[in-house]
C-alpha cells in the first residue's frame, strides 16, 4: 500500500474517532472555560480587596483601615453558562463595589448584549430563552428578564427620534398602522405614523415613526412632519411623496412640503373603488383598472384610464368618480425612473414592515405601554435599515 493511501486511511479513521468524541469534547471545553472564568473572577476580587486593605491574608498591618470579613456566595450568568456559588470576599468597612461585576447584577454585560442583538435581529422576547438554553443551560433567563434587558433600548429609541436628518431624500412614502395599547383604565387603538425615504445615493431608510395621540388626522401628521422638517428634512430635494388616501396626510404634506408632488397609493385607491362596486363586478372592474398603472408610459396610462372610465361610467359612476378625483396625482410616478415605479406607486414597502411588526406583536395581543410598542418598532426598523445600508438602489435621471 502506498504512503498516500495509508495517510488517507489514517485521516479517515481520525475523522471517525473525532466524530465520536466531538460532543464530549465541546462539553468538556465548556466546563474548563467555566472553571477558568471562575478562577479569574475570584482572583480579581481578592486582588481588589488586598489593594483596599493594603496587606495579604494573615499579614499584620497596623495602618489598615479595613479588615476582611469572610465570604458570601453569589451566582452569575455568563456567555459560558451559569456560574453558581462564586466566593466573594467581604470587608468590615461595608459594601465594596467590584470591577468584574456590579452589585446585584445576575448577568454579565456580554449576555445582555447578546439578548439585545437577538431582539434587534427579530427574535421575540419569549423565544430568546428557547434559543439561549442550548448555549447557557436550562432556566438561564426568563421572558421577564429579557423584557427588562430590552428596556435599555429606550435610550437608543430617544436618540433615533432626535438625530439630525440630511436634506438629501428624493422620495418619501408615508403611512400609518394601528395597534392596541393598554392604559390604566382600558385598552385603545393607537396609530403609528411612519415615513420611509430614498436618498440621493440610492440608500433606503425608515426615517422615523411617531405615535399619534388621537388618530392620524391632519394635526397629528403635520406635527410629525414638522418635527422631521426642524431636524433637517427641509424637502428641497424631494421629487415625490407616496401616501395613502388619508385626507389629513394629504393636507399636512401640502403644508410642510408644498413643492413636492404627491402620489396616492394605488392599492388603497383601488380598495376604495372596490367599496363602491357590488361584489359581482369587483374583480372585473378592478382588474381592468390595474391596466392603468401597469402601462408603459404616462400617455398610455392616461389612454387606459379614459377607456376604463368610458366602459364603467354608465353602470358604476360612483366608482369611476372615486378614481377620477385623484387620477392626475395617481399618475405622478410615471415621471420618475421606470425601475422605481413599482416602489413609488404604492406604500407597500411600509406595509411589509408593518406585517413584520404584526408578526412579532400578534402573540402579545396588546401592548402594556407606549414604550414597549416603540421598542418593538425601533428594533424592526433598525434591522431593516441595516439591511438596506448595503443594498442601495440605482437611481437614474428623470425620463
Amino acid at each position: 500500500m502506498s504512503s498516500l493511501a495509508q495517510l488517507y486511511l489514517n485521516d479517515k479513521d481520525l475523522a471517525v474517532r473525532w466524530s465520536n468524541i466531538t460532543e464530549d469534547f465541546t462539553g468538556e471545553l465548556k466546563k474548563e472555560a467555566q472553571i477558568a472564568l471562575r478562577k479569574l473572577i475570584t482572583t480579581s476580587t481578592e486582588i481588589q480587596v488586598q489593594d483596599l486593605i493594603g496587606s495579604d491574608k494573615w499579614q499584620h498591618n497596623y495602618q489598615r483601615t479595613a479588615y476582611r470579613h469572610g465570604y458570601r456566595s453569589r451566582g452569575l450568568l455568563t456567555s459560558f453558562g451559569y456560574l453558581a456559588n462564586i466566593r466573594v470576599p467581604r470587608v468590615s468597612s461595608g459594601k465594596l463595589s467590584f470591577k468584574c461585576f456590579k452589585a446585584y447584577k445576575q448577568r454579565s454585560s456580554d449576555v445582555d448584549e447578546l439578548v439585545l442583538k437577538m431582539f434587534l435581529a427579530g427574535v421575540s422576547t419569549r423565544r430568546v430563552k428557547e434559543v439561549l438554553e442550548p448555549l447557557l443551560g436550562t432556566n438561564c433567563i426568563s421572558a421577564s428578564s429579557v423584557s427588562q434587558i430590552t428596556k435599555s433600548l429606550n435610550e437608543q429609541v430617544n436618540k433615533y427620534h432626535a438625530r439630525k436628518l440630511a436634506d438629501d431624500y428624493l422620495y418619501l412614502i408615508a403611512d400609518g398602522v394601528y395597534f392596541n395599547v393598554r392604559n390604566p383604565i382600558n385598552k385603545h387603538r393607537r396609530c403609528v405614523m411612519v415615513v420611509y425615504g430614498i436618498k440621493s445615493n440610492g440608500v433606503r431608510e425608515l426615517i422615523d415613526f411617531e405615535l399619534a395621540p388621537h388618530g392620524e388626522g391632519e394635526v397629528s401628521w403635520e406635527h410629525f412632519l414638522n418635527r422631521l422638517y426642524h431636524r433637517g428634512l427641509k424637502g428641497n430635494s424631494i421629487k415625490l411623496v407616496s401616501r395613502d388616501g388619508n385626507k389629513g396626510l394629504k393636507n399636512a404634506l401640502a403644508t410642510v412640503f408644498p413643492n413636492a408632488n404627491q402620489q396616492p397609493c394605488w392599492a388603497h385607491k383601488l380598495r376604495n373603488v372596490a367599496n363602491k362596486l357590488p361584489k359581482s363586478l369587483q374583480n372585473t372592474c378592478i382588474n381592468q383598472a390595474r391596466d392603468i398603472y401597469n402601462a408603459g408610459s404616462y400617455h398610455e396610462a392616461l389612454k387606459n384610464y379614459n377607456c376604463w372610465a368610458k366602459t364603467w361610467n354608465p353602470v358604476q359612476p360612483d366608482a369611476v368618480q372615486c378614481l377620477n378625483d385623484d387620477i392626475l396625482d395617481l399618475l405622478n410616478f410615471f415621471k420618475e425612473p421606470k425601475h422605481l415605479w413599482i416602489k413609488l406607486r404604492t406604500s407597500n414597502v411600509i406595509e411589509r414592515c408593518f406585517r413584520e411588526v404584526r408578526r412579532r406583536t400578534r402573540p402579545m395581543s396588546c401592548f402594556n405601554n407606549q414604550d414597549s410598542i416603540q421598542r418593538i418598532i425601533y428594533a424592526i426598523f433598525y434591522r431593516q435599515n441595516k439591511i438596506w445600508e448595503n443594498k442601495p438602489l440605482k437611481l437614474l435621471h428623470k425620463i
